[in-house]
């Protein structure tokens, strides 16, 4: 049987990683341009299902010449009254719809979650994320909303903001 990764271990692991992205986030803000469209996201949401709120970052980058395809790995940290989580996540999208202001995409990844409850031994998942949501196009810094299922054991429904520079 694996051995379980602890909450200290996965709290020690997730919040340096999370500090990093969100200080590498902001140290790559003005030199986007200069990346060849590789960008970086933050965001919040809620975890429905967990009854939390969290977090986040992730990197979102062009796979293949057409830019319609994307791959945007990230990592979230939620915050609930009876448990915490610590979700890995390598989703890719396709954009369905890429008008001159608006994007409309749909996609899929793996996600592992680390389910640190108040009571008990943390437990370690690997699920699939199931996504949808839209972006703004132009700008420097743009929106973006997203719909996310997590099929998994603990699976979660997560709503989320945030904005791509």
């Amino acid at each position: 049987m694996p051995k379980l990764m602890t909450s200290r271990t996965a709290r020690r692991i997730a919040i340096p990683v999370l500090m990093s992205l969100i200080s590498g986030a902001g140290g790559t803000m003005g030199v986007a341009s200069a990346r060849a469209g590789v960008d970086t996201d933050l965001r919040a949401g809620v975890y429905m299902d967990a009854n939390a709120v969290g977090i986040g970052a992730g990197v979102l980058t062009p796979v293949g010449s057409d830019n319609r395809w994307f791959f945007n790995p990230n990592l979230e940290v939620g915050f609930g009254d009876n448990e915490n989580l610590i979700l890995m996540n390598g989703d890719f999208h396709y954009d369905l719809n890429q008008s001159s202001n608006m994007s409309f995409w749909m996609g899929a990844g793996p996600a592992v979650i680390v389910t640190d409850p108040s009571a008990g031994s943390s437990r370690t998942d690997v699920g699939l994320n199931l996504l949808t949501g839209l972006s703004g196009t132009s700008g420097s810094v743009r929106p973006f909303a997203q719909l996310k299922g997590i099929v998994a054991d603990n699976s979660q429904v997560v709503l989320q903001g945030g904005i791509r520079f």
